[in-house]
């Protein structure tokens, strides 16, 4: 029988449930996810971790754990050489599943495409390191600020909104961009938020879009996630300390195309990496979006 990727294989799950027992905790944990190490240290875990990724920087203990790299490849030797007994991935790690049953390294991968996905994940890792109730503390919270933001916005008009995930932040005008498309996390916390995704019929999750898409769209709300300034690369030689102000990337848009968002002042520059990590800061990102969909909302 051809096994499935999409699942954690018998085997390797069956070790992962034995570490629900509090003699069997893992105490050398490596996490590829810097959403996964959030999760690690709201669970307590922090003395645990053993190796993080150079994007882990929250909270700020995580910044200070050792350092594997960054989180798009799996370094297989020095994972077994720290004799790690826990791997913490995330779903882009999949192809790299098939090596760690090879090696017989224990791993535990973090799925975040749903509130429903990131709150499993949660109390999964949870059981794993024997702290199921301050998982089901962290999950119940996502849960609260959910039910809070949807009573909200409940028979509201759900306004037109794209939202941007990434873009040359140091260009003049903006020509392309990537949004969120169909079928991910940021699609979900759009409807939430009471707001109508207009490429979310698109099942491409990040399709690329055009400034000529952008007015054929015609959003009457712009989010635009421009992540930290700490990790921002361009391939310009660029002060980026100009580049992230809020009125100077908002700017952009404003010469950009005269759509309905630019026309009524409705562009939101949303900065920092907790926007672009879904996990126990979810409801965070759900009410900020909340906020800039529906602002005569008394948040």
């Amino acid at each position: 029988m051809k096994r499935s990727r999409l699942f954690l294989p018998f085997m390797m799950l069956m070790v992962l449930l034995s570490f629900g027992y509090a003699e069997a905790s893992p105490k050398r944990i490596i996490s590829l996810t810097p959403v996964g190490t959030e999760i690690l240290f709201e669970l307590g875990q922090g003395d645990n971790i053993i190796g993080v990724t150079d994007f882990c920087d929250y909270p700020a203990e995580a910044a200070k754990k050792p350092k594997m790299g960054d989180f798009a490849a799996v370094n297989f030797e020095a994972v077994m050489s720290m004799k790690t007994d826990l791997l913490l991935l995330q779903d882009m790690h999949m192809q790299f599943t098939p090596q760690l049953d090879k090696l017989k390294i224990p791993y535990l991968v973090m799925k975040q495409n749903s509130i429903d996905e990131i709150c499993d994940s949660i109390m999964r890792l949870g059981k794993v390191c024997s702290a199921q109730d301050k998982a089901a503390k962290l999950v119940a919270n996502i849960r609260a600020d959910v039910d809070l933001v949807r009573s909200k916005v409940k028979g509201l008009k759900k306004p037109k909104v794209i939202l941007c995930v990434s873009r040359e932040l140091s260009e003049y005008q903006i020509n392309s961009f990537y949004v969120a498309g169909g079928n991910n996390f940021y699609n979900e916390m759009i409807s939430l938020a009471g707001g109508d995704n207009v490429v979310g019929d698109k099942k491409t999750p990040y399709p690329q879009v055009s400034l000529e898409g952008l007015m054929k769209v015609n959003p009457g709300v712009i989010i635009d996630l421009v992540g930290d300034k700490t990790f921002y690369h361009s391939k310009d030689n660029i002060d980026v300390e100009t580049i992230f102000n809020d009125k100077y990337l908002r700017s952009q848009w404003e010469r950009s195309a005269k759509v309905d968002a630019v026309k009524n002042g409705r562009i939101y520059i949303m900065q920092g990496t907790v926007y672009l990590r879904p996990g126990v800061r979810s409801g965070k990102i759900l009410k900020a979006f909340a906020q800039a969909i529906h602002p005569e909302v008394k948040w």
